[in-house]
């Protein structure tokens, strides 16, 4: 179909090409009359330029039939008589300018160089009646192919149509097949998910038991070993120094072995109360969770490099032991994981009253932490914490800071309604 197109156009550009050569000759013809009748040179201007013109005509035309034999040798004629016409000119033209306007009209009235239009008009009717038979060929040869083509067409769209049947057919059955597989997957996944359910609620109350007893079990601890252990160090050290005493008349060596002795046991205490405090800080009990959190602070910066900020604006002496206990033990959590990974320099305390609920935020300038800590099965602190949190129906978030720097430790305990 361009092919056919193209010769279209190749047709219609050697038929206008033609006619630009004959508009030429004519309106030199024209420009000359003129001329000759009003003497006016201005009338002389299409016969000056008509050479300029037909030149690159001609050489368009010999392009456009260069694979046309026969139209080559009518160009070659055409050519012959447009140079005759061209002349034919050149010579009344002089005659004007020799005799004058008689001299031309006599030369009209003969008629000479009418047969040399009359012979350029056949050639461009021979020629532009060759293109059209070269057309209609070349169209009569594009609709047998495209008949056969349509033929073709028709096989390949009725082998597809069967093809697209059995394909049809086959995509049915494993469509079928798929959603059978697919239902058979849907039942197992409801069960595993239900099971899944199951399990986590029953892992979860667990968890929560455990951090629960866990707790009971060290203040137990911490009371026995103050109550038992405590007095028991404490009538060891009253013997030490009673004996102590008597022996420094006597024996001065053994008095101050014992005396060594008194304060190795001195350390002991200090070790058994510092494994008490860790158990169940006395000071939670005695002077609240906002003097412990300082306490802690102040301990935990002891050690160079790390400067702490408390914001606790209230003492919350009002809450349950229970907040008490798990937001005191995230404090110590996230503070211990600040000395350990972070390498921070700083680290914020935050503790408020909100509309609605206690928050608690714990902010350093470390290193960071990625948002999926919280997925990772190793970060047993933060899940600890989470955990505690979850324990007293609260939330609890772990993240980089502002800015993407540092860690957030962040913890919200509503309000019961």
């Amino acid at each position: 179909m361009k092919e056919n197109n193209d010769w279209m156009e190749h047709t219609w550009n050697v038929k206008d090409h033609l006619k630009n050569i004959n508009v030429v000759i004519m309106d030199a013809e024209d420009s000359l009359r003129g001329y000759y009748l009003s003497g006016d040179p201005t009338f002389m201007r299409p016969w000056k330029t008509a050479r300029e013109k037909i030149g690159p005509e001609f050489s368009v035309l010999e392009g456009l039939i260069s694979n046309n034999p026969a139209q080559k040798n009518n160009l070659i004629q055409l050519r012959a008589l447009i140079d005759r016409k061209l002349r034919k000119f050149d010579e009344i033209n002089a005659l004007y300018e020799a005799g004058g306007l008689n001299d031309v009209m006599n030369v009209i009235r003969m008629g000479e160089g009418r047969e040399t239009m009359d012979e350029v008009r056949m050639l461009d009717v021979i020629m532009e009646k060759e293109e059209q038979e070269l057309l209609i060929a070349r169209r009569d040869r594009f609709f047998r192919e495209y008949q056969r083509a349509l033929w073709i067409n028709n096989l390949i769209n009725g082998s597809a149509i069967l093809i697209l049947i059995l394909f049809y057919r086959l995509i049915h059955i494993v469509f079928v097949k798929k959603k059978a597989v697919e239902a058979a997957l849907q039942r197992s996944n409801d069960n595993l998910e239900s099971t899944v359910r199951s399990r986590t609620t029953q892992l979860s109350f667990l968890s929560r038991h455990l951090l629960s007893v866990t707790e009971q079990e060290k203040a137990k601890l911490a009371r026995e070993l103050h109550d038992e252990m405590g007095s028991s160090l404490t009538v060891i050290s009253m013997d030490l120094s009673i004996v102590s005493e008597k022996l420094k008349k006597t024996d001065a060596g053994l008095a101050s072995q014992l005396q060594r002795t008194k304060q190795t046991l001195q350390e002991a205490v200090d070790l058994k109360r510092r494994i008490i405090e860790d158990l169940r800080p006395s000071m939670l009990d005695n002077l609240g969770l906002a003097a412990s959190i300082r306490s802690h602070c102040e301990k935990i910066s002891r050690m160079p490099g790390l400067a702490y900020t408390i914001d606790i604006a209230e003492e919350f002496d009002d809450i349950d032991s229970a907040w008490a206990i798990a937001l005191f033990r995230i404090v110590q959590e996230s503070l211990s994981n600040v000395i350990k990974y972070a390498h921070a320099t700083n680290v914020k305390v935050t503790l408020a009253r909100q509309t609605a609920g206690l928050w608690l935020q714990i902010l350093d300038d470390g290193i960071g932490i990625p948002n999926d800590a919280l997925d990772k099965p190793k970060s047993h602190g933060l899940l600890g914490m989470r955990e505690r949190a979850s324990l007293i129906g609260g939330s609890f978030s772990a993240g980089p800071g502002a800015g993407g720097r540092g860690t957030a430790i962040e913890v919200l305990l509503p309000f019961p309604a």
